[in-house]
């Protein structure tokens, strides 16, 4: 076995191995392919011109039955788009797979307009040998125009990954550039496209007035331990000793009072947000929303995790589940928000309940959670809601409210603070932060 490139070892282990994931990523998609671009070396080829630096053979020393495929890797690598791509893909194993198989549906499209004798400039190329169909300005011209169709731009890919860097990090920004090199092969992940450069717009529109507001500081606080009273105003949180020392002795009571020797609890404020957060993401909140920043609209998922983005960005701290019919890991970080998102399916159902039954088993194992807000956010298509769980759940939260994006439900409106959303407008923005 032996391809195009003279610095790939197709007979090493990992060689072969990358050819049985690249295959079997082939089937998985099931993509038609004819048997020649199946061969193992080609599929290597596909594989290593993008994940390294490729050097190529000399076209004299390429034999007849890898002509085709040795003019076309050669017409690619010394394109411009070969340099966008591979500025991507170069040691990143999942961008190097995603090129390679769009490489390989541009040599079965080549493959068929010559059996086809599509046009004049493929007639005769089943002919040729490499170093002919190297000088064969038409044949190359004819290349280049199905590399263009298959392999696409990356232009605007490269400049979301830069944006997408910047706001959340290196590692999130690689995700979403195999995400928007995909939305060709697979037109699910278009659809997310959509919704990772909404969710951009977004979190910077909301940060913008989180900033503007400024930050919303806890005026009594949270009781931490005990300490000596400093201050008169704080004999409201006089401890157990100093409220038996009242029942036992006025006298002395007023004594410890006026030397300020009496202990209180001590309080720290909490100048950070800090929301637990569930959010639906069954299929109802594929549906969109009016977006009056872009005159389009918006998921209302998106939206949700917007929101929860820009509170952890802004110094909040969050923890989020989603939840549709089953209840998913939970999150603490803007870049597992997103990563979450980029991966997210939408599944009929929404089992409310269970959501915020899972939230009090949590704040039940992790007392911490106690000193969290418990923030439900849904578009409330659940006929099943029970109302006692909904109560329940005040006993484990500090408090507990919900946003309702584009619908209603009244046992959830009847129980806890609700806020409805019908747009994503300034105005909204600001209502939900005020509420939360």
């Amino acid at each position: 076995m032996s391809g195009v490139l003279i610095n790939v070892d197709y007979e090493e282990e990992l060689t072969r191995l990358r050819i049985r994931e690249l295959l079997g990523y082939i089937r998985r998609l099931g993509f038609p392919f004819r048997q020649e671009v199946l061969q193992g070396e080609i599929l290597a080829d596909s594989f290593y011109v993008h994940y390294r630096k490729p050097l190529l053979k000399n076209p004299n020393n390429v034999g007849q039955e890898h002509a085709i495929w040795y003019t076309l890797i050669s017409t690619y690598v010394s394109s411009d788009m070969y340099r966008d791509i591979a500025s991507l893909s170069q040691y990143n194993y999942s961008m190097s797979r995603r090129a390679a198989l769009k490489i390989l549906r541009a040599y079965n499209s080549i493959l068929a307009r010559i059996e086809r004798r599509a046009s004049n400039a493929v007639r005769d190329a089943a002919n040729k040998n490499a170093s002919q169909l190297m000088n064969d300005e038409r044949f190359r011209n004819e290349i280049g125009n199905i590399l263009r169709f298959y392999m696409g731009t990356t232009k605007s890919i490269e400049k979301t990954q830069r944006t997408v860097s910047v706001r959340f990090g290196s590692s999130v920004g690689k995700e979403a550039a195999e995400l928007l090199f995909d939305v060709d092969i697979d037109p699910y992940r278009a659809r997310l496209a959509k919704m990772l450069e909404s969710l951009v717009e977004i979190t910077k529109t909301v940060e913008d007035i989180i900033v503007e507001e400024g930050s919303h500081v806890e005026r009594r606080g949270i009781a931490m331990g005990i300490k000596r009273m400093s201050n008169i105003k704080e004999i409201q949180d006089a401890s157990i000793t100093s409220k038996a020392v009242y029942s036992a002795s006025r006298e002395l009571f007023a004594y410890k009072l006026a030397t300020k020797s009496l202990s209180v609890r001590e309080r720290h404020v909490e100048r950070r947000n800090k929301i637990y957060m569930l959010i639906d993401k069954s299929g109802s909140m594929f549906y969109s929303i009016n977006d009056v920043f872009s005159m389009d609209t918006v998921q209302k998922i998106t939206w949700a995790a917007a929101i929860a983005i820009a509170i952890a960005r802004t110094g909040g701290k969050i923890m989020v589940r989603f939840f549709d019919q089953a209840i998913h890991p939970p999150l603490q970080t803007p870049r597992d928000i997103i990563r979450a998102l980029l991966r997210v399916i939408p599944l009929g159902g929404t089992d409310i309940n269970s959501a915020i039954l899972t939230a009090i088993s949590d704040a039940s194992r992790n007392a911490s959670l106690r000193s969290y807000k418990l923030l439900l956010i849904t578009d409330g298509e659940d006929d099943m809601v029970n109302p006692e769980v909904v109560r329940s759940s005040r006993k484990f939260f500090r408090d507990v409210k919900a946003i309702l994006i584009g619908g209603s439900n009244p046992i959830i409106e009847g129980l806890v603070p609700t806020i409805k959303i019908s747009e994503m407008s300034q105005d909204a923005i600001r209502a939900v932060l005020s509420h939360i």
